[in-house]
C-alpha cells in the first residue's frame, strides 16, 4: 500500500484595522440664521482636522521552508516505527497473535457477520483484541485481524462435463445457530467467490478485497452463528471482464431458548439449568434458596444482591420477633440470615408471604458474562450480576 503525503503551505494575511467615522453630535445651542463673523479664534476650541485613512499593507505570502536534518545522512533507509511500548499492544493483541489473518473492512461490515463459524471467540473478545470501539460499526478500509477459520475453507466436489459458464445453482440448507448452514454451489468461471453481504440483501453487497477464490463446485459448512436472524451470502463468478452474481438468503434460529420471557437476538450458549428453589418475598426485597448450591440470594429493594451460605442447622433457635398482622417472621435459613442482616443495618422488613418451594432455573446471559438469569415464581425473571471479588452485586426484574 502506498502512502502519499501532501505538504500544504500556510498563508498569513495581515489586515489593518480601518477606523470608523466618529458619530456626529448636535450641540445644544440656539439656532442662528446669521452666524457672527468671528474676529479671533477661541483658543479653547480645538481646530477641526480631517481624518486620514491609513493604507492597507499588501498581503505577503509565506513560503514554508522544509526543515533539513543536520549531520551526515545515513547510508540506508531509516524506518519510522511506532512506539513498541504502546500500551494498546498489551490488550489489542490480534495483529501479533498466531492463527489470526488480516481482513480489510468493507462499508457496513459487522463482527457478528464476519465471525460466523467461529466457536472459540466471542464478538466482544475479537473487538477487544483489535481495539475496536464498536463491533457493529467497523471503520471502512481499516485492517483488522480475524481467526483464520473465518476465511472460507470449502470442500470441492466434481463438476459435470456439460456445465455451462456462469452460475448453475446456489442453495443453503439452514438449521439452528449451533448446527449452522450448508451452502452448496455449482458454477464455472475464471474466478469464483462466496462471501457474506455486510448489510443483508437490502444493501449493496461488495466482495471483500481479500476474498478467497473457490472451486467451481463445492459445499461449505458454516457453524456456529452467534445470533439468530436472516443472513445473505453472494456467489460471484468472473468470466473475462463480465461478472455474474447470485444471492441466497437463509434464516438462523437459536438452538436454545432464553429463560422465561427474555428476548435477545444473541443466542444462548447453554440451556437453562433446572433447579429446585425456595422463595420468600419481603417488604423490601426477597430471598431465594437453591438446592444445588445450598446458597441463599438476598435481593434488597435498592437493587443490590448478596449471596450467603445456608448456615441453618437443625436445632438452631428461630428469630423470636413477632410480625405484625398479615406479615410473617422468616424461619430456618432465611430467618438466620434475616436476623443477622437486621443487626448489620440491612433491613428487608417483614416477610409478606410464607416461604414456598418452586421449580426454578438459571441461565448465563453470555459465555463470559457476569450476569445470570434466574427464574422466579409466576414466570418472573431476575437478572443477577455478580462481580468476582465483590461482596455484593446487582439485580433487576427484566421479564414478567
Amino acid at each position: 500500500m502506498k502512502a502519499r503525503m501532501l505538504f500544504m503551505g500556510a498563508v498569513l494575511i495581515a489586515a489593518a484595522v480601518v477606523p470608523t467615522a466618529a458619530q456626529q453630535v448636535t450641540p445644544a445651542v440656539p439656532v442662528v440664521t446669521q452666524p457672527p463673523t468671528p474676529t479671533t479664534l477661541d483658543s479653547t476650541v480645538p481646530p477641526i482636522s480631517t481624518p486620514t485613512t491609513p493604507g492597507i499593507p499588501p498581503v505577503q505570502p509565506l513560503t514554508p521552508t522544509a526543515a533539513v536534518p543536520e549531520g551526515t545522512p545515513p547510508d540506508e533507509l531509516v524506518p519510522v516505527i511506532l512506539d513498541p511500548n504502546d500500551a494498546r499492544l498489551a490488550s489489542c493483541a490480534a495483529p501479533t497473535s498466531r492463527g489470526f489473518l488480516p481482513y480489510i473492512v468493507r462499508t457496513g461490515d459487522r463482527l457478528d457477520l464476519l465471525l460466523a463459524g467461529v466457536d472459540n471467540f466471542t464478538t466482544a473478545q475479537i473487538a477487544a483484541l483489535n481495539c475496536l470501539d464498536d463491533p457493529y460499526v467497523l471503520p471502512p478500509g481499516a485492517v483488522i485481524w480475524l481467526p483464520a477459520s473465518v476465511f472460507l475453507q470449502p470442500e470441492a466436489t466434481d463438476v459435470p462435463a456439460d456445465t455451462p459458464l456462469g452460475i448453475t445453482s446456489l442453495t443453503a440448507d439452514a438449521r439452528d445457530n449451533q448446527s449452522g448452514v450448508t451452502v452448496t454451489w455449482l458454477a464455472v468461471g475464471e474466478a469464483i467467490y462466496l462471501y457474506p453481504c455486510a448489510n443483508g440483501a437490502e444493501s449493496a453487497c461488495v466482495r471483500p478485497r481479500n476474498a478467497v477464490e473457490l472451486p467451481p463446485a463445492g459445499t461449505l459448512e458454516i457453524a456456529p452463528f452467534p445470533y439468530a436472524g436472516d443472513y445473505t451470502y453472494r456467489l460471484e463468478v468472473w468470466n473475462g471482464d463480465a461478472a455474474e452474481t447470485q444471492d441466497v438468503t437463509f434464516t438462523i434460529t437459536c438452538a436454545q431458548s432464553w429463560i422465561g420471557a427474555v428476548e435477545s437476538r444473541l443466542c444462548p450458549t447453554d440451556p437453562p439449568i433446572a433447579v429446585t428453589a425456595v422463595y420468600q418475598p419481603f417488604e423490601h426485597g426477597a430471598m431465594i434458596w437453591f438446592s444445588d448450591t445450598l446458597e441463599i440470594y438476598v435481593l434488597t429493594g435498592d437493587g443490590r444482591v448478596r449471596v450467603y451460605e445456608d448456615i441453618f442447622r437443625e436445632g438452631m433457635s428461630e428469630p423470636g420477633e413477632g410480625a405484625p398482622e398479615g406479615l410473617f417472621t422468616p424461619i430456618r435459613g432465611f430467618g438466620q440470615i434475616w436476623r443477622r442482616l437486621n443487626e448489620a443495618g440491612i433491613e428487608l422488613g417483614w416477610a409478606t408471604g410464607q416461604e414456598a418451594a418452586y421449580d426454578s432455573a438459571r441461565q448465563y446471559a453470555g459465555r463470559t458474562s457476569y450476569t445470570t438469569y434466574i427464574l422466579a415464581p409466576e414466570a418472573d425473571v431476575f437478572a443477577v450480576t455478580l462481580i468476582p471479588g465483590m461482596e455484593q452485586g446487582y439485580w433487576s426484574l427484566i421479564a414478567r
